[in-house]
């Protein structure tokens, strides 16, 4: 990655989506839309929730039957029961929460409900993250080569919640085209000491930046265009294990392990594991 100090977030303001659709020729149309165009070099970011909705996995929660484990992590999480039963359903593994959230984990990431939300999509339904964002990324990535010659990455984001801060950032749940993680270890800071532990999430970083220009309320801001970012693009597969570490190497997980052995105890009443 080249240093770059004139990194360039362009938005791309869209009409509401209430159904499936195909989602290369929505991007392509509303980038035209927006005056604008693909370069070679660029990285689409595209709100989770959008990608979503142009897969049709928006949910009307009446038509969900909750099962007997759903009526248990309802009652502890203090949540309707077709949510919970729908956060079983997608989710990896559920760990605890908070009265309104179940901590999950969902694709090696720690996520409140499973990626599940009922904000920004129609009353009485909500809306799950999309399949397979890795893969459906660069499905998306090798059609804008085809149809329009462009070079582009792709990332898919959503917004999260760190431990201690309050407010939402942005985090990459799929990436296409690029390295997600850059690896700084061997190099030396400012005083010549060697790096040993530093990882730079690229992915995250530029999820991040377009979350400030997406906005959480009604933006219709859902595609970003992220220009001479100085990231070199590929044509390799990427996969969400190049982003994530194991529940052992999590510097949060291990934490609150050592401090409650049981965080993992698998007899717990209040792990749920697929």
């Amino acid at each position: 990655m080249a240093k770059n100090t004139s990194v360039k977030y362009i938005p791309i303001h869209v009409s509401i989506k209430k159904k499936r659709f195909d989602l290369f020729k929505t991007i392509m149309e509303e980038v035209e839309k927006n005056g604008e165009r693909l370069e070679d070099g660029d990285i689409i970011v595209i709100s989770s929730k959008f990608m979503a909705m142009s897969e049709g996995r928006l949910v009307r929660l009446s038509d969900v039957i909750p099962s007997p484990e759903a009526e248990d992590l309802a009652l502890k999480a203090h949540i309707p029961s077709d949510l919970a039963e729908l956060i079983l359903r997608e989710a990896d593994l559920v760990l605890a929460g908070m009265p309104g959230f179940a901590l999950a984990i969902k694709d090696g990431v720690f996520t409140p409900n499973a990626g599940i939300d009922r904000s920004n999509v129609q009353e009485g339904f909500a809306i799950l993250y999309p399949r397979s964002p890795f893969g459906k990324a660069e499905m998306l990535r090798r059609r804008i080569l085809l149809e329009s010659g462009k070079k582009v990455g792709i990332v898919i984001t959503d917004s999260r919640l760190l431990p201690l801060r309050s407010g939402t950032t942005g985090i990459a749940i799929g990436v296409a085209g690029f390295d997600p993680v850059k690896d700084e270890r061997g190099k030396k800071d400012l005083f010549k000491k060697v790096l040993r532990v530093t990882l730079r999430n690229l992915a995250d970083d530029i999820s991040t930046g377009a979350q400030l220009i997406m906005g959480e309320a009604d933006e219709r801001t859902p595609i970003v265009i992220v220009r001479d970012s100085g990231i070199r693009l590929h044509d390799k597969p990427v996969d969400h294990e190049q982003m994530t570490v194991d529940y052992d190497e999590c510097l949060y997980v291990r934490g609150l392990a050592y401090k409650n052995r049981s965080i993992f105890d698998r007899e717990s009443s209040w792990l749920f594991n697929k």
